[in-house]
């Protein structure tokens, strides 16, 4: 079955791309992070035109990963227009995928994704016809936190799970307090929102890596590119790769336990015009 991974903040800097990229990596290593079930296609979706960090020039490709079929698309998304004509994309590519594997798309949205999906009720529709998994990232200031708030209050039944996503690289937990103490984060947690502590890669190493995929760096010791990385680095990404992996795996499981009130709730969904209807499934790789 299908999940779509929706990475989302609605604003730069707050760790959108790099999240993608950790979520990506993990969703590729499901014996090592036991995931539910094996996640055997990985489509990757870099949809910010202004900063392509995720599927850019040295960033993922497509290329089979273990046990896992990976593959791109490069396109920005920033008018209910391109949603639907990105959306098109997607379900020509996936529209042969065997329904009993377990198979995953993860989106990296760019700043304002929020714009578009409040003038078009087409643009949920899309989402929720590709099984959506909203991941927010988080940022340290009051307008991250209204932004999502936004979301509930325009889509109350839409945005209803998810999970919060805390990049600490901006610091310890106590820079988070806009959140922490918000009535945002009270009404998540209570309808089913989940939070995650992204864990930190040192700024130099992160530099360093730039575009290159955390299992390309781990699997040649380098950069996309050739730059061989120092032991120290190297040992930097192996420990953030398997720490954040860690982390981002919860979503799969619990989003396998939410599985069986989704089905009764889709019952009554209408799918999307042009479409197959694409049930929710655990995922793993």
């Amino acid at each position: 079955m299908i999940k779509t991974y929706f990475v989302d903040g609605d604003k730069g800097g707050v760790g959108k791309s790099f999240t993608a990229r950790a979520l990506a990596d993990m969703l590729m290593q499901s014996a090592r992070f036991k995931l539910p079930r094996p996640v055997k296609r990985l489509f990757v979706v870099d949809a910010d035109a202004s900063n392509q960090d995720v599927c850019g020039k040295g960033g993922f490709s497509p290329e089979r990963v273990g046990d896992c079929d990976v593959s791109i698309l490069m396109r920005g998304i920033e008018t209910p227009e391109q949603w639907v004509s990105v959306g098109n994309e997607v379900f020509d590519l996936i529209q042969d995928w065997p329904e009993d594997e377990e198979n995953r798309i993860v989106f990296s949205l760019p700043a304002g994704a929020g714009l578009a999906i409040a003038q078009a009720g087409e643009v949920t529709e899309v989402m929720k016809a590709l099984n959506a998994v909203h991941v927010w990232v988080i940022g340290t200031d009051y307008e991250s936190v209204r932004q999502l708030q936004d979301r509930f209050n325009q889509f109350p039944k839409f945005y209803e799970r998810g999970f919060v996503v805390l990049n600490m690289r901006h610091g310890t937990r106590d820079k988070f307090a806009h959140w922490d103490k918000s009535g945002t984060r009270t009404q998540a947690l209570a309808s089913g929102w989940r939070e995650i502590e992204m864990p930190v890669l040192t700024p130099f190493v992160s530099a360093e890596l730039s575009r290159t995929p955390l299992h390309h760096a781990v699997l040649n010791g380098a950069v996309n590119g050739g730059k061989k990385l120092g032991l120290g680095s190297l040992i930097a990404v192996k420990t953030f790769r398997g720490a954040a992996g860690a982390r981002l795996a919860e979503m799969e499981r619990e989003t396998a336990g939410e599985e069986s009130l989704d089905d009764e709730a889709m019952d009554d969904e209408v799918p999307s015009s042009g479409s197959f209807t694409v049930r929710p499934d655990t995922a793993d790789i």
